[in-house]
């Protein structure tokens, strides 16, 4: 007994430091193991600035090459081209993993840590689906950091005026830095509402915060208009997987942290406080208007659950009657916790294997492309292009993890485009566009994903319903049916895998 005594005592009290461990260890997996789409063309754009210089207009694709697009990750990309350089794809993911455990450990509140384990590892179980070797990473980090000081009044006190200078890096690391000058202005208009006087402490730093963003960054204010661009853009919502609603994703840490977190939070809201509120609820409806804003609202939901929990602890403790039932209580929970993270850590590592490099991209078709030495241009689905940028660097593209939200009105060059995403949607949707495009642009090859139609003997059903599904992945069903089609308008198969299919004009 005595054995079990100094166990559970351990665990109570390491349990925060065990949870980051664990999520620690898995992040790295998954980090090494999957290949996030844009990490090609990060790379690219970090070593050609390293090279050149920032560029001006866009250097990688045939339909808008005289745009003069903002890359709001300009630092970032040239740090992770320094590092993939310096110690490869293993010592980038323990270094993205050192951050991604930074922001967690900076968002469990030093007041209420003896209460944050089941929200530090919901919280961090639903981020394992989103981490990676990604340049959001940063942005977590950050934000994490502007919530700690926010949430703590002694840190406020001691650290507010430092503010500002956090965007100096911010602004040049990631397009994320907006939603912390958002919520300066959340804190600035709630205090001025909540003390019925202009406070100049808070107005100072929020001024000072926003005019750094608008000075500290090759750009200058250019830099919010890349940001407006993505935020007004429907078509970036509706068509990127990670910019959907939320409501389309379906997690299980994701669903247990909504529920519970809102349900605690609002009922001690008045022992919270009201700024805080405001900002969970403001990164909430982030998240809710798309998937990749759920890490960020997971951090505010960290802290404010955390207190929530410790005012429901005082209440039990109040109630002789429900005393007892508090130890059982935190078994109960301590199993939730072990649970939830087994699970999510499980489709975590299960997902990336999916997006490894051999799985997912087309490794064979980019070695057959160099070796052809191939010219015109190339087209390939949004999906791969950020790759074939990254392991063909001969060959332009015409979309990739850049371009979706860059338009421009009028004609502004008859041989470019003027809003390549959406050249693409209707490239994929019909024929005749797509040969007019493939004339246009001297689209000499294509390279596409072969249709992978489910083929089950023993569990039709199962064949059937997948095939099914497959319809509403907009990837797979518009690039791989193509790619059946294009022998009729004149192209011949010069190569295929088995997965993937280059077609030459």
């Amino acid at each position: 007994m005595r054995i079990n005594v100094n166990s559970m005592a351990f665990l109570k009290k390491h349990l925060n430091l065990l949870i980051l461990l664990a999520l620690g260890i898995a992040a790295f997996i998954r980090a090494v193991i999957s290949l996030d789409p844009d990490f090609g063309w990060h790379l690219r754009m970090g070593e050609l600035i390293l090279q050149k210089g920032i560029p001006l207009t866009d250097p990688f694709s045939y339909t808008m090459p005289s745009y003069g697009f903002i890359d709001h990750e300009w630092l970032n990309n040239v740090l992770l081209a320094i590092g993939y350089k310096s110690v490869g794809i293993y010592g980038l993911g323990i270094i993205f993993v050192l951050i991604f455990l930074a922001a967690l450990f900076i968002a469990i509140p030093k007041k209420y840590k003896d209460y944050s384990s089941l929200p530090l590892a919901l919280s961090g179980a639903l981020m394992l689906g989103f981490f990676g070797i990604r340049t959001q990473v940063v942005t977590w980090f950050f934000l994490a950091l502007i919530l700690r000081v926010i949430f703590e009044e002694k840190l406020w006190e001691k650290w507010k005026f430092f503010i500002p200078l956090i965007f100096v890096f911010w602004v040049n690391l990631h397009g994320g830095f907006a939603v912390g000058i958002a919520i300066l202005l959340i804190v600035f208009i709630f205090k001025l509402v909540q003390n019925r006087k202009f406070e100049l402490s808070y107005f100072v730093i929020f001024l000072a915060s926003l005019g750094l963003t608008l000075i500290a960054n090759p750009y200058g204010s250019r830099i919010w208009w890349e940001i407006w661009m993505q935020m007004s853009d429907g078509n970036l919502r509706w068509n990127i997987a990670e910019w959907v609603p939320a409501v389309f994703y379906i997690d299980f840490a994701v669903f247990i942290l909504f529920a519970f977190s809102l349900f605690f939070i609002f009922k001690y809201r008045a022992k919270i406080g009201g700024v805080k509120i405001l900002i969970y609820l403001f990164l909430l409806c982030m998240a809710f208007s798309s998937i990749r804003n759920l890490p960020l609202w997971a951090f505010s939901a960290i802290l404010a659950t955390s207190a929530a929990i410790k005012f429901l602890m005082d209440e039990i403790k109040k109630n002789k009657y429900a005393t007892p039932r508090l130890k059982r209580t935190k078994i109960i929970l301590f199993v939730v916790i072990l649970l939830v993270l087994a699970y999510e850590v499980y489709l975590s590592l299960n997902s990336a294997f999916s997006l490894s490099e051999q799985n997912f991209y087309p490794v064979q078709a980019a070695k057959f492309l160099n070796k052809q030495k191939l010219t015109g241009n190339l087209f390939t689905s949004y999906n791969y292009a950020g790759y074939v940028l990254w392991k063909v660097p001969a060959r332009k593209d015409f979309i990739d993890g850049r371009m979706p939200s860059w338009r421009r009105n009028g004609i502004f060059d008859p041989n470019e485009s003027n809003y390549a995403f959406k050249d693409y949607l209707k490239m994929l949707s019909s024929e005749s566009i797509f040969k007019q495009m493939l004339k246009k642009y001297n689209i000499s090859d294509v390279l596409l994903p072969i249709s992978q139609k489910t083929k089950d003997k023993k569990n039709p059903l199962i064949a059937k319903l997948d095939n099914f599904l497959q319809q509403f992945e907009f990837w797979r069903t518009n690039t791989q049916m193509l790619s059946e089609d294009l022998t009729k308008i004149g192209m011949k198969k010069i190569y295929s895998d088995g997965k993937f299919v280059i077609y030459q004009k």
